[in-house]
């Protein structure tokens, strides 16, 4: 062993001695800290996949929960109850599917930039925040892939959940405007669009129709949860 394999070693004794690693999800004690989850909540809650298809003008679309009890719960949590005390859970589970899944970090190699799905103002007044920018910016920073705001919602929409997609198309049309003077920072890019959830996949169609029509290169989704399959 090294000098600095053996110094390693000894600070990770003492750190589990006195801080023992335990899983962020269940509190759960893990035996193997680089494990950051536990493998019960690694195995209930990653569920990595690419979209089996998707709308153009998006290119490929990934999602790294399914929308389902615990990711369920700490989505709305932080939407809706402003529990931001989430947001450090969420980021170690970001981190896991990272280090999880070979597609998934060669996906996200390839990004120049990244933008959330917009809020319209006034949600965003009365939330405080946009979850996504949230749930996404400190993960994506560590990447190195910056993210900016791209695409405006231009008007107000109904919540989309209870539409169906001919519906979702009608309300989200005229909804998105592209940022001004953005032209340059998109012009020959490879863009990734983030959402919380991804459901039939309009709004990042929509959203990715904006950046395509003025000069973005190729345009790829990244949701935390999805139902891609049942």
């Amino acid at each position: 062993m090294t000098v600095h394999e053996i110094f390693t070693y000894f600070q990770d004794m003492i750190l589990d001695f006195f801080y023992p690693p335990h899983c962020p999800v269940c509190d759960k004690y893990i035996e193997n800290r680089a494990d950051i989850l536990c493998q019960e909540c690694e195995r209930n809650i990653l569920f990595i996949e690419r979209s089996p298809e998707v709308k153009a003008p998006l290119k490929e679309v990934w999602r790294i929960s399914k929308y389902r009890d615990y990711t369920k719960n700490i989505i709305t949590d932080l939407k809706f109850n402003n529990k931001l005390n989430q947001l450090p859970v969420i980021n170690k589970i970001l981190d896991k599917a990272l280090v999880s899944e070979i597609k998934l970090e060669n996906f996200i190699n390839k990004i120049d930039i990244s933008t959330a799905v917009p809020l319209h103002r006034d949600r965003e007044e009365e939330r405080g925040f946009n979850q996504v920018e949230l749930i996404f910016g400190e993960w994506l920073e560590k990447q190195n892939i910056p993210m900016e705001r791209l695409v405006l919602r231009i008007r107000s929409t109904a919540h989309l959940y209870d539409l169906n997609p001919k519906q979702r198309k009608k309300e989200l049309d005229g909804a998105f405007a592209l940022a001004e003077g953005i032209e340059k920072k998109i012009e020959g890019k490879k863009i990734l669009i983030l959402d919380d959830i991804f459901t039939t996949g309009t709004t990042m169609s929509e959203c990715a129709k904006i950046l395509k029509n003025n000069g973005a290169f190729e345009i790829y989704g990244l949701a935390l949860a999805s139902d891609f399959k049942d």
